[in-house]
């Protein structure tokens, strides 16, 4: 049975429903976690005794560094582990900096039943159908700021509209989106032009990032009080509305189906998924995390090379799963 399949675009919620529990053949992966944050180490004692026998009911994880690995593959190991869990009623959606776009095409059909998902840090919502449920656009005195602020700093800056990427010209920079499967870049000439005819959701300035570390503060104070910054891929940082994140579009998705936050496994790697791992009630590092993200989650997996994603499924979804399928 698809989860998912009565959102409608009102308030109205859709319910889960979980199917009985199947038979388990256990995922072992062949890596270690590095293990608990010092900071989580109590807290997770905490957790595990008030909630003996928690299982999440949904499943949220980043894309870029989490759920693929180096080479933009989604591994067998936890393509089968997501399946699994989904199979038992606890689907995953992912929440992700990314666009809709071609990359979708070749992970979301390996991930079992078709699912919503949370895309450009929280800017966009689709249903499981890939229907837009929610949109939140930058303003467009805010884009002319940032078009300035680029050009006076000699940065290329891109446009994320939708499932488009717009840029004035396309370069090297631009370039290292095809990597990430991202939509083609498009130049379009003066991004000025633009603003005011085409919803603009985020804006990313692209450099080496020892020159984006130089420019980061400079951003934050132009944009201060009226936009929001974060970073997700080395080289890159990225201007939202104020008070976007991928945590906060999570729980709108939550709030839609009517799951709360603390039945939510979530997983990440990078600054932009600290709100959402905050938020769920077990929020998992992966090993190739930065350190800022470590120690805010309560745990952390092996890295997404290492199929980090699998060993958390493993050990918070299935094994606890099996536990309870096992007749005392």
């Amino acid at each position: 049975m698809n989860c998912f399949s009565s959102i409608p675009a009102s308030n109205s919620c859709a319910t889960f429903i979980a199917p009985e529990k199947p038979p388990f053949q256990r995922l072992r992966s062949s890596h270690k976690s590095p293990g608990l944050t010092p900071r989580a180490r109590t807290a997770v004692m905490q957790f595990a005794s008030s909630k003996t026998n928690w299982i999440p009911k949904l499943i949220a994880s980043d894309v870029d560094g989490t759920l693929l690995n180096s080479s933009q593959q989604l591994s067998p190991c936890v393509r089968d582990s997501i399946r699994k869990a989904s199979e038992a009623g606890v689907p995953l959606v992912v929440a992700t900096g990314k666009a809709r776009g071609p990359w979708t095409e070749a992970v979301l059909p390996q991930l079992g039943e078709p699912t919503p998902g949370v895309y450009l840090q929280g800017c966009l919502i689709y249903d499981e159908q890939g229907k837009l449920l929610y949109s939140r656009d930058l303003e467009a005195d805010i884009c002319r700021d940032v078009v300035a602020f680029a050009r006076r700093e000699g940065l290329t800056l891109t446009a994320y509209c939708g499932e488009r990427i717009l840029c004035e010209e396309v370069n090297d920079q631009t370039d290292r989106l095809l990597f990430y499967k991202e939509p083609t870049p498009e130049g379009v000439g003066p991004l000025e032009s633009i603003l005011g005819e085409v919803p603009v959701q985020k804006m990313i300035f692209m450099a080496e990032q020892e020159r984006i570390d130089e420019i980061r503060p400079l951003a934050e104070k132009l944009l201060a009080g009226r936009a929001s910054l974060t970073t997700a891929l080395t080289g890159m940082l990225e201007v939202l509305p104020l008070g976007a994140s991928k945590g906060e579009g999570v729980r709108m998705l939550l709030e839609r189906l009517q799951v709360d936050p603390e039945d939510v496994l979530g997983m990440g790697d990078g600054e932009n998924d600290i709100e959402m791992l905050k938020l769920v009630g077990l929020g998992v590092a992966m090993g190739n995390g930065k350190q800022i993200v470590k120690e805010v989650a309560d745990a952390v997996a092996p890295s997404n090379d290492d199929d980090g994603v699998a060993w958390a499924i493993e050990q918070y979804v299935l094994e606890p799963l099996e536990r309870l399928s096992v007749p005392s």
